[in-house]
């Protein structure tokens, strides 16, 4: 018994791996824009599976969205006794492109256990490239965790990014532009 002739034509990732090939050429002048909302559920999926690839003293990542472009995490370390930490974080700069690819968020620690806070945080002398903590601000640059993620090949076509919040829910508002 012979396989039956395939008339769907060129399987869509073969055209995908031709128009990244081709820079999108055969697709100038197009303009994708998209809201992509992300439940508190994948979040934490998302957090668990990082989580598992590093040694920082973190057992548990808890992301809750929040409205008004806030979130917090409640962090749960594997140090004994330490309870977990509540750490409130608010956008502060969004990305601009090209000239900022950087995303500015603020932090603070909620509770009184700043001690602790600066020792977790002194922890964290290996953070991933493309994130650096400067006193109350967390800066992540999107160049750079693209290019760590091996995405930065769309970053030429990258003409937009905002990270907003909704209760459950962290929304990217991303464009996309093929010159």
């Amino acid at each position: 018994m012979t396989d039956p002739v395939d008339n769907r034509g060129p399987a869509a990732y073969d055209i995908l791996r031709y128009l990244e090939s081709s820079a999108f050429r055969d697709l100038a002048g197009t303009h994708l824009s998209a809201r992509i909302p992300v439940s508190r559920l994948l979040l934490n999926k998302l957090a668990a599976d990082a989580l598992r690839r590093t040694s920082a003293p973190v057992r548990n990542v808890d992301v809750q969205p929040h409205d008004g472009d806030r979130f917090d995490l409640v962090v749960t370390v594997t140090w004994p006794f330490v309870p977990p930490l509540r750490i409130a974080f608010v956008v502060e700069v969004q990305p601009r492109f090209p000239e900022s690819p950087v995303l500015v968020l603020r932090w603070s620690l909620m509770g009184g256990v700043g001690t602790i806070a600066s020792r977790f945080v002194s922890s964290l002398d290996r953070l991933p490239h493309g994130v650096r903590l400067d006193g109350d601000r967390l800066m992540l640059d999107v160049e750079a965790l693209a290019a760590s993620r091996q995405l930065d090949h769309l970053l030429p076509f990258l003409s937009g990014l905002e990270v907003h919040t909704a209760e459950g829910q962290i929304v990217f508002d991303v464009a996309l532009d093929v010159r």
